[in-house]
């Protein structure tokens, strides 16, 4: 198993040159040897996935404009590919480290202007599963307003992929102004009688980041998009893996608690009582045991 780790400073800036023996790893309160470790030199593999449908097709300029500062920042050794989603999900450009070949995917991307199913919940799933063969570092970062009309299930299939997934989810939300306003469900669609609004999606993307150990963005103008992809590069650029064996698998697919704890040469906690800086440290919070 591996959980991804990003450490940032009290200014909010992230901590460079952090060693193995820097972190110590807990799974249910008790301490786990760091059978892999790859510090934040190590390139990763960036999947950036798109909604295309008609909530965003007015929006596609400015956010996809934006996108290229995140390419921008990226090391020249990540690799990145593009895939988009409405009703079914499509990879559109496989890894590589050709980041005008990523620009030109994004920027040949086709946007429905109809009446569309939005599959983003089983659209991630199948990210999720592009990305995973590799190994190593990876994330996606989902361009998404985080509406779902796929119907019951979807949501809790993905919860439970993520929790068995490495993938680090890294949602930057779309809408801009629009979100809070409710829109229902297509006529005839699974649980048409329920409505899917922007304050549940808000929701749905704090958890998918929450739960993989990402960050969500909520930008609003151009120079909000840039700033999220420029945040975004330089998160990968620094961010860690910790890797350790996980429990058997277990025939209820229990739920396990990670830690991540950043020590000094004695193994002691930095708790900002010392003369060292304190830091803050997201992760990974935890994860299932896979089922037999």
């Amino acid at each position: 198993m591996s959980v991804p780790v990003t450490v940032t400073g009290r200014g909010g800036q992230f901590v460079s040159g952090l060693r193995r023996e820097n972190f110590r790893l807990l799974v249910d309160g008790a301490a786990q040897p760091i059978e892999y470790f790859a510090p934040e030199q190590e390139p990763a593999r960036v999947l950036v996935l798109v909604e295309t449908g008609p909530a965003v097709y007015l929006l596609r300029r400015e956010h996809i404009a934006a996108a290229g500062a995140l390419l921008d920042g990226l090391a020249p050794d990540d690799r990145v590919a593009v895939a988009a989603y409405s009703d079914v999900p499509r990879l559109l450009l496989d890894f590589n480290a050709d980041k005008r070949r990523a620009a030109a995917s994004l920027g040949e991307l086709i946007y429905g202007i109809g009446t569309t199913q939005l599959n983003f919940y089983d659209s991630l799933g199948s990210a999720v599963a592009w990305a995973e063969p590799g190994g190593g570092k990876y994330a996606i970062v989902a361009l998404t307003t985080g509406l779902d009309s796929s119907g019951t299930g979807s949501w809790a299939r993905l919860a439970q992929q993520l929790r068995r997934s490495n993938a680090l989810v890294l949602p930057v939300a779309l809408g801009g102004e629009l979100r809070g306003v409710k829109m229902p469900r297509e006529p005839g669609a699974a649980g048409a009688v329920e409505e899917t609004s922007f304050a549940r999606s808000d929701g749905v993307l704090r958890a998918i980041a929450a739960e993989t150990g990402g960050q969500v963005f909520f930008p609003r103008s151009l120079r909000d998009f840039e700033e999220a992809y420029r945040r975004i590069a330089s998160l990968l650029r620094h961010q860690y893996s910790l890797g350790f064996t996980a429990p058997p698998r277990d025939p209820n697919g229990r739920e396990h608690a990670i830690q991540v704890q950043v020590v000094d040469g004695r193994g002691r906690p930095f708790d900002g009582k010392q003369a060292k800086p304190a830091y803050g440290v997201n992760f990974r919070r935890g994860f299932s045991a896979p089922a037999p």
